[in-house]
């Protein structure tokens, strides 16, 4: 049996005494399967689709798929030629958090917050359609996720969805039945690893449970 696991660095475990505490071991121990984690630190939903196309490549038995945040998005930057991360505005102002060279979205997008006559033409005369910031990326990370889920349906391939944000639940139940309700807002499975950043070991232990649940049935 093989199982394939994508995300970012929660899946891939970041923030952990030892990796082999991440859900993504845990549960592969528990169905004594072959495991390959293709989860990435800072990866964003665009990074994610293409590790679901590498996964179905490899007809796993299973995908699981950690989604991460909708603010988090990454492009091809063909003058270093590799992957650029960037986070739009909205999300640095909320947070008050700076990456050192990281390309924010008023670089690419315009500053969409202003949302003046003058923006609004812009981005008219660029041929988009004008959106707030919020709803933008709510479209470009729904149209991301859209597409794991045709590619997993297509290769007929099991596949279970989850995230540990509170809002991204109902994002996902909007695209997919195969999801799993949890998230680290949750009293319930609240817990942090020693960076004090990610989901610390009780909190794998917590998802490696539902999992077991959701999947189980199926054997």
């Amino acid at each position: 049996m093989l199982i394939i696991t994508c995300g970012d660095s929660y899946t891939e475990g970041e923030g952990l005494e030892n990796k082999n505490q991440a859900y993504p071991y845990l549960v592969s121990k528990l169905l004594d399967a072959d495991l390959k984690n293709l989860s990435q630190s800072g990866a964003s939903e665009y990074l994610i689709t293409a590790q679901v196309e590498q996964a179905v490549k490899l007809n796993p038995d299973l995908i699981i798929i950690g989604h991460t945040s909708e603010y988090r998005w990454q492009v091809w930057d063909f003058r270093r030629n590799q992957i650029q991360g960037f986070l739009v505005a909205n999300w640095i102002e909320k947070f008050g958090k700076t990456y050192r060279n990281w390309i924010f979205s008023e670089q690419i997008l315009g500053n969409t917050r202003k949302k003046t006559p003058e923006h609004k033409a812009a981005w008219h005369g660029a041929g988009m359609l004008y959106y707030s910031e919020e709803e933008l990326v709510k479209r470009l990370w729904s149209g991301a996720v859209a597409k794991q889920v045709v590619l997993c349906q297509r290769a007929k391939i099991p596949v279970i969805h989850h995230s540990c944000f509170k809002h991204l639940q109902s994002y996902l139940s909007e695209l997919t039945d195969d999801y799993i309700e949890y998230h680290l807002d949750s009293e319930k499975y609240k817990n942090f690893a020693p960076d004090n950043s990610h989901a610390g070991a009780k909190c794998h232990e917590a998802l490696t449970k539902l999992i077991m649940n959701r999947y189980q049935p199926t054997l």
